[in-house]
């Protein structure tokens, strides 16, 4: 009967640390512009909302446009679900927005989407504003959920629990073989 006991409670222990943690990670909610409208007004930046705050720290936004320029300029801001990124002034044509962002329970999302920009009533530019220069940055696919890196000691811990489990089953048994081989 004790030992029915230990090994139904190694057992228990063993599918709880098995057990995958619970994630419930952000998702995007909107966007401005939105995925594939056409902007005919002059914008400063690009904002995402979200369905819970995000953490600011590791989060990008990329804006990248006619001929892989990067039109994202300045340090992007987080306010609570909200995130947006200073855009240089935009010329006509399609614009690719790559956003990587870290979940309030510390995993990463990304996805990407575009819009176009006609851009007539855009005011000219500023003789001596240097053009948008930076390198082009390769988007991002669809919305989508990172690796669980930041869970990770997780699966050690939980690794570790099942092996002591399994050597305090092993234990067991092998103690009560040799009290009744005596």
């Amino acid at each position: 009967m004790k030992r029915a006991l230990v090994v139904s409670a190694l057992a228990a222990a063993g599918v709880l640390a098995f057990a995958a943690p619970a994630a419930a990670h952000s998702s995007l909610n909107s966007t401005n512009p939105t995925d594939g409208a056409t902007i005919t007004t002059p914008i400063s930046d690009v904002k995402l909302r979200f369905n819970e705050p995000v953490d600011g720290r590791f989060s990008t936004v990329a804006v990248n446009g006619p001929g892989g320029v990067s039109y994202s300029t300045g340090k992007l801001t987080v306010t609570d679900t909200e995130v947006s990124q200073p855009v240089k002034p935009l010329k006509a044509g399609k614009y690719d927005v790559a956003w990587r962002v870290v979940s309030a329970d510390g995993h990463p999302i990304s996805g990407t989407f575009t819009f176009t920009a006609d851009v007539l009533a855009a005011p000219a530019a500023v003789p001596g504003d240097p053009e948008p220069s930076d390198g082009p940055v390769k988007p991002v696919k669809k919305e989508k959920e990172d690796s669980y890196a930041a869970s990770g000691w997780l699966w050690w811990a939980a690794g570790g629990g099942a092996l002591l489990a399994i050597g305090a089953l092993v234990f067991v048994l092998l103690r009560g073989r040799s009290k009744v081989a005596a």
